[in-house]
């Protein structure tokens, strides 16, 4: 298996991700790949730009579910994809910042990340998890 990753799983009504990484910071970023891929994004590659956003502490679990919330309300609603992501611990939080291209275009919509079975577990790589996304 790769240090990080993600795949799309079998989920009776919902979507689901398993999403792995060898730290929190490359979990995060591969949950938010794998969003991309199940909101089908297509992007404009000549409108780049930048933005940030803040995340309040918390535990892991609601870290990964508040971040993925921001990510998919970005994409939706703003119409931002993130190419790149730069994370930065806070006393407050994370702040996280990266280089974004317009969307033109979403295959699915998606109504929420959810905290359905949702552990971060430490495993021998380092963390995997499972997503549930409510469709």
């Amino acid at each position: 298996m790769f240090p990080h990753g993600y795949e799309e799983i079998d989920h009776t009504a919902d979507l689901a991700l398993k999403v792995w990484g060898e730290d929190f910071h490359a979990l995060l970023k591969q949950a938010a790949r794998g969003l991309y891929d199940l909101l089908g994004v297509t992007i404009d590659p000549d409108n780049v730009g930048k933005h940030e956003f803040t995340i309040d502490a918390g535990q892991e679990e609601t870290l990964l579910v508040d971040f993925l919330s921001e990510v998919l309300y970005l994409a939706e609603d703003e119409k931002l994809f993130f190419e790149d992501f730069t994370i930065v611990e806070t006393p407050t939080g994370m702040l996280i910042s990266g280089t974004c291209q317009v969307i033109l275009s979403l295959a699915r919509e998606i109504k929420a990340v959810t905290f359905h079975d949702l552990s971060v577990k430490r495993t021998k790589g380092g963390l995997e998890t499972i997503l549930t996304f409510d469709v």
